[in-house]
């Protein structure tokens, strides 16, 4: 099983690039395709024992999957029209938000594919870590978010508005630590 990819319909494939500095939208350590329909069982697991709106959906798909996870708004969004639209969920106006909830027809379809869900949710099975490895990988989604703040505010900052040799200073330094870190995990292999 595949996991949901961000903008497209939910119904269709193509590739996410997920936020932290990885791929959330494929197998964990790669890219991958999603097959159809399969956003729309995760999240209809993420609302199965509670209402949430999207962004509360997106943080507890996120934190099941230990931070390996974390699909984008643009995934999100239009899959939850998708399952309005289709009776599955409904909606409820909360303030400037929109709070989702399971319909029948939803609960009923969840699990009629519990297999599938039970499915995705394995490939984020590992072993207990220990103390050590949980306060370092902590640390990890820390420095990771610093980084893409620290990017972020950098080039909106930058003097000139316009300056494509750092911008292009700066890809090649993030492609590198992106390549020492795949000669780590290959170190492991």
């Amino acid at each position: 099983m595949h996991f949901p990819h961000r903008h497209h319909h939910p119904e269709e494939g193509g590739h996410e690039h997920g936020h932290h500095g990885g791929r959330h939208g494929g197998r964990p350590g790669g890219g991958g395709r999603v097959r159809r329909g399969e956003a729309k069982y995760v999240i209809l697991d993420a609302l199965k024992d509670n209402s949430r709106h999207g962004y509360e959906i997106i943080k507890a798909l996120e934190e099941r999957s230990g931070g390996r996870y974390a699909p984008s708004p643009g995934m999100v969004y239009p899959t939850l029209q998708f399952l309005e639209e289709a009776g599955m969920v409904c909606s409820e106006a909360s303030g400037d938000r929109k709070v989702f909830s399971l319909t029948e027809a939803g609960r009923a379809d969840l699990i009629t594919h519990r297999e599938e869900v039970e499915a995705f949710w394995s490939l984020f099975v590992r072993p207990t870590l220990s103390a050590e490895s949980q306060t370092e990988l902590g640390f990890l989604r820390e420095e990771m978010q610093f980084l893409q703040r620290t990017l972020w505010s950098g080039l909106r900052d930058l003097p000139s508005g316009d300056n494509p040799d750092a911008i292009r200073r700066i890809r090649q330094t993030v492609e590198k630590c992106r390549n020492d870190v795949r000669a780590i995990f290959a170190e492991k292999s």
